[in-house]
Formats: structure tokens, C-alpha cells, sequence
């Protein structure tokens, strides 16, 4: 929390999202901010004056942890079993192949290795870099707590 407090000296407020970060440092009014590895990839023409970086302590490898993105049947929802259909394919490994230079991601699944220039930058951006996986069931039963910490850390 000291360190939050320490880096929320340089907040300069709210943004509609981290995208609209992004262009701000491109044009050098912000340092650093948050983004994702796609977004950052995606807009790198576009936004030359930025990089990529993962937060590491002294000594440490470099560590960042996956935010999926998500989809899944709604109950009673209208066309189960073409929906579902759309899932499976999402989820094939030929589906998975064209995830990284078209969707501009990574596959979910670990027996597809995608080729490309896109994923052979992404799989370059993150050499070196720990993967960890967030314990989110402590988190939802901590997130109260850890956002009082934060405000207080914060102010905000």
C-alpha cells in the first residue's frame, strides 16, 4: 500500500478506460499507465512513442497474471444449440490458431501455438516474464477489505 500511495501522486483522475491512457503517453503528458498487451499491440502504428513493461521486484522475474475474456450460454436464452455451436468453435484448436493476428490475443487453449507476426511478437513481449494465477476466491472474500486499504492508501 505504501508504494499505491507513493504512485497515486502521479494519478491524473478517472478515464472512461485505460485506452484513453494510452495516447496520453504516447504524446509524453503521462509516463506509464495500464493497459493490456492487445490493446498495446493493436495501437502501436498508430502510438509509436509507447513500450511494454511488467512490474517486477528487485531481483525478480518480471510477473503479470491473464484477465480472460469470457463467453458462455445464457439459461433460456434463444438459440442453445447454435450458441453453443459458436462456443465450440471459439474453443477449436483451428479457431485458436487465428486468435493472435486476428483477434490480437492468446489462446486459451495450451496445446495451440499460434504463428504469425503477431504472435511471434506477443510470444517475444513475453519472454521472461511469470504468469501467475490470482487466487480469486480469497480475493472476493478479501475485496472489501482490500478496497478500505486502498482508499486509505489512496485517498481515493
Amino acid at each position: 500500500m505504501d508504494y499505491l500511495r507513493k504512485l497515486q501522486k502521479n494519478n491524473v483522475g478517472p478515464s472512461a478506460s485505460t485506452g484513453a491512457l494510452v495516447p496520453k503517453v504516447d504524446k509524453g503528458e503521462l509516463l506509464v499507465s495500464n493497459s493490456d498487451l492487445q490493446m498495446s499491440f493493436a495501437n502501436r502504428e498508430a502510438m509509436p512513442n509507447q513500450d511494454i513493461f511488467f512490474p517486477a521486484k528487485e531481483g525478480n522475474a518480471p510477473t503479470s497474471f491473464s484477465q480472460p475474456y469470457a463467453a458462455g450460454l445464457v439459461r433460456g436464452g434463444p438459440q442453445q444449440e447454435n450458441a453453443q455451436k459458436l462456443l465450440d468453435y471459439l474453443i477449436s484448436p483451428e479457431a485458436q490458431e487465428l486468435i493472435s493476428d486476428t483477434g490480437g490475443g492468446f489462446p486459451s487453449r495450451t496445446d495451440v501455438t499460434p504463428e504469425g507476426e503477431y504472435a511471434e511478437r506477443a510470444r517475444k513481449a513475453m519472454e521472461g516474464v511469470e504468469i501467475f494465477t490470482p487466487d480469486w476466491k480469497t480475493i472476493d472474500k478479501e475485496l472489501d477489505a482490500y478496497l478500505e486499504a486502498w482508499r486509505q492508501a489512496t485517498g481515493s
